[in-house]
């Protein structure tokens, strides 16, 4: 068998397989990568679905963080970070870490209109004053819900991937003041750029990003960012009193 004869014999036994690897790295790279995805759900489709798992989740875990600001809440402090669980309609507990010219770190636990704090130097557990509740310092759920079920000019993309969970990202506008269902110290007249990664299975919100103020008193650049685990998992609230 000649030099010639030998490639040719050995290319004709090598091209099925080249051709099977420039294929497959093909749809890799190019149309497989839609199929697998499937098209995007429209606006309405989104917001609807949004809203209906916003509104049934019954308990979740969640982390709260700030970019460029802090939020008020009572005894004149500034939030930072909170981390906890919520039992819809209205039991948190969490750690937060807040500021008030130091670094203040405590507990909190919020159950119906009344709410606890331990003391940052004591440790000890107190009930704040008469009125004070979950939503003074920032109730996840109330807020998400109330977001969902207000969101205008609509925008749905592929997300990414978010704790391992494919997602879709929603994105919208709200007007400041449906936040004062979370927040008691939203107005209403500003805009709150949301932007939402959402499961692609069920449409259940794995992060959150609330960007702008909710009143006229905070930074124009102040971000609000929430992660979310956990959901409709067993939690147990109770008054630490």
């Amino acid at each position: 068998m000649g030099p010639l004869v030998a490639i040719m014999t050995r290319w004709t036994w090598a091209a099925p397989l080249v051709a099977l690897l420039v294929t497959a790295l093909a749809v890799s790279c190019g149309g497989g990568k839609e199929q697998a995805e499937g098209p995007l759900p429209s606006a309405e489709e989104a917001v609807a679905r949004l809203v209906e798992r916003a509104n049934a989740v019954e308990s979740f875990h969640f982390k709260l963080d700030h970019e460029g600001g802090l939020s008020p809440i009572p005894l004149g402090l500034k939030l930072k970070t909170a981390e906890g669980d919520i039992a819809v309609p209205d039991r948190l507990k969490a750690k937060i870490e807040a500021q008030n010219g130091a670094v203040v770190n405590v507990d909190i636990i919020g159950i119906g209109d009344k709410a606890w704090m331990t003391n940052p130097f004591s440790r000890q557990w107190q009930e704040l004053p008469s009125g004070v509740t979950i939503r003074n310092i920032f109730d996840p759920a109330a807020g998400i819900r109330a977001v969902a079920g207000a969101l205008e000019s609509v925008s749905v993309a592929t997300g990414e991937e978010v704790t391992g969970v494919a997602t879709y990202r929603i994105e919208g506008d709200v007007d400041s003041g449906v936040l004062e269902a979370a927040a008691p110290i939203a107005e209403p007249g500003l805009t709150v750029h949301v932007v939402a990664w959402v499961d692609r299975e069920d449409f259940t919100i794995r992060r959150i990003r609330l960007e702008g103020p909710f009143s006229p008193d905070e930074p124009a650049g102040i971000v609000r960012i929430l992660e979310l685990s956990r959901f409709d998992e067993p939690v147990q609230i109770e008054p630490p009193l």
